[in-house]
């Protein structure tokens, strides 16, 4: 009876009370646990995302700035290359002057010819003249002549031709000096761009991006001498080539006169000497003159191929003989040359004549040469008497390679260089730079312990708190608009900035540096068939 008795008493349901207590209790503490963990994943994503953006815009901040240095490069190098074409002008237009160096001479020679074509317009029959005013001007003429043939005696025409040798020379030089400022202003731009990727650090854009939390995020130095690395391999550092691509740029750059004389301002058979010699009558009239000044004009051959009037241009040797073509392809441009010579025609009274100018005609022209191979001469026959040479330096080192030049690759992305970013940050500050109150695991474990509970202590580990890491990549490409056949180059300023996917390789590469868990998952990711994924659409 007793035993029934305390049986019901122990089934009863009164004795259950407390158990959901218990329950309850655990509950909230897990449920405590979860938003504690959702506040301190959501700092960690915001962060994470503010991180990436920081990568990113670095990166692409960093493209950009070699993108506007190779475009100053490209302008640059086009400056490099006028100077040059200053250099072959400043040769043209000197030995075009250079050929008046027989005027007296030729012109003498010219009217001794018009002296005899008066006297056989006086003489009708039997040696009797018949015509008293071609007998006068016969006179004149041989007066004239002689006042010609005194002042070629007398180097009439070398102090003013001398005159224009050492300003010619010194515009060379000053152009010569132009070009190595030029270079050097090149090479600097280069090296900043060096210092910026070294220093890793692109302005204030850390703390643009991160704010308050940029005192826990670091630039990671893994992908700095990448960087380094793909800025430098663009460049051509091979001379020789370099002299090639510069001729033949300053070549194809000349101006019609320049190369050929065959320019715009007279008719196309006919260069414009008459516009370079507006007052050439008054320079042949002698100070012992008697008459009219008479018409006189200089003309010259137009490009024959093989026979030119004249031709200036940038090769290995000088150009000193009319009896050539142009330069010669392949050249390294070690002497800018001009030659020139012309027909000197006459006409004076009843008579008229023409000579070569100068008398050498196209074997020895007139010429003067900078460079390795220099000189400057009026021709065999004007040196005597009347060599324009003034003694100007005309050994300026030609050196064509002062410049940049581009190094295209073979295939995609055919040597364009590309800019990483890495960073790290540690995801639990927030913007201002502070620790959330909600923190369980404040000794920086992530790991929340509960003590005796169990034979053994249990714990719950809330997040990772290794440094959270972003990594991000831009490419600097060249893209003429409307042009995409034309290739990456550094003659024209077409070049731009752009975000660009990593490959593969490169993520291994700079994972490998920055986390190896990183680098092995990639690694794996990358060894795995595509054959061996199913997919279903």
């Amino acid at each position: 009876m007793n035993f029934t008795h305390a049986l019901r008493r122990a089934k009863a349901p009164g004795r259950s009370r407390g158990q959901m207590i218990i329950l309850a209790a655990v509950a909230l503490l897990v449920l405590a646990l979860v938003v504690l963990i959702t506040f301190n994943v959501t700092v960690a994503v915001q962060q994470r995302i503010k991180l990436q953006n920081y990568a990113d815009t670095k990166a692409f901040s960093m493209a950009v700035a070699e993108a506007r240095t190779l475009n100053y490069l490209a302008y640059t190098n086009r400056a490099i290359a006028s100077a040059y074409v200053g250099m072959a002008n400043v040769h043209a237009y000197m030995s075009e002057a250079s050929m008046l160096a027989d005027l007296k001479l030729a012109s003498f020679m010219i009217m001794e010819e018009i002296v005899g074509q008066e006297i056989e317009k006086c003489e009708c029959c039997m040696g009797l003249p018949c015509c008293v005013e071609h007998c006068i001007d016969a006179g004149f003429a041989e007066i004239n002549a002689l006042g010609l043939f005194f002042e070629y005696l007398s180097g009439d025409m070398k102090s003013s031709l001398n005159a224009l040798d050492g300003p010619a020379a010194d515009t060379v030089s000053a152009l010569d000096s132009h070009i190595q400022n030029i270079r050097q202003s090149q090479q600097d731009s280069k090296d900043n761009v060096v210092k910026m990727l070294e220093g890793g650090t692109f302005g204030a854009l850390k703390a643009n991006n991160m704010q308050l939390a940029a005192s826990v995020t670091a630039d990671e130095d893994a992908v700095k001498s990448l960087n380094v690395d793909q800025w430098n391999k663009a460049f051509d550092d091979r001379d020789d080539i370099k002299k090639q691509i510069m001729a033949e740029v300053a070549n194809a750059s000349r101006h019609h006169f320049a190369w050929n004389r065959n320019g715009g301002m007279s008719s196309p058979l006919t260069p414009p000497t008459n516009d370079l010699f507006p007052d050439l009558s008054q320079r042949v009239k002698a100070s012992l003159w008697v008459g009219e000044e008479g018409d006189w004009s200089v003309s010259q051959w137009s490009d024959l191929s093989a026979v030119a009037g004249g031709r200036t241009g940038f090769s290995d040797s000088a150009l000193s003989s009319g009896l050539s073509s142009d330069v010669p392809t392949g050249s390294t441009g070690q002497v800018v040359s001009s030659f020139d010579w012309s027909t000197l025609r006459g006409e004076w009274r009843h008579g008229d004549a023409s000579m070569p100018l100068p008398l050498s005609t196209m074997l020895f022209p007139a010429n003067i040469s900078t460079g390795q191979s220099n000189g400057h001469s009026g021709g065999l026959s004007a040196d005597f008497l009347n060599n324009p040479h003034g003694g100007g330096d005309h050994t300026v080192d030609m050196d064509m390679s002062r410049f940049e030049e581009f190094r295209i690759g073979t295939s995609f992305p055919f040597n364009q260089p590309s800019v990483f970013a890495a960073v790290s940050t540690d995801t639990r500050y927030n913007e201002y730079g502070q620790r959330g109150p909600w923190e369980v695991a404040k000794d920086g474990s992530g790991t929340v312990s509960v003590k005796n509970v169990g034979p053994t202590d249990a714990k719950i580990t809330l997040a990772n708190n290794n440094r959270s890491k972003a990594v991000s990549k831009a490419m600097v490409y060249y893209h003429r608009i409307g042009d995409w056949s034309d290739y990456p180059n550094l003659f024209n300023p077409f070049w731009r900035a752009k975000l660009h996917p990593l490959s593969q390789d490169e993520m291994s590469t700079i994972l490998g540096e920055l986390d190896s868990d990183a680098a092995d998952v990639v690694t794996g990711a990358s060894s795995v068939s595509s054959g061996a994924v199913n997919l279903e659409e």
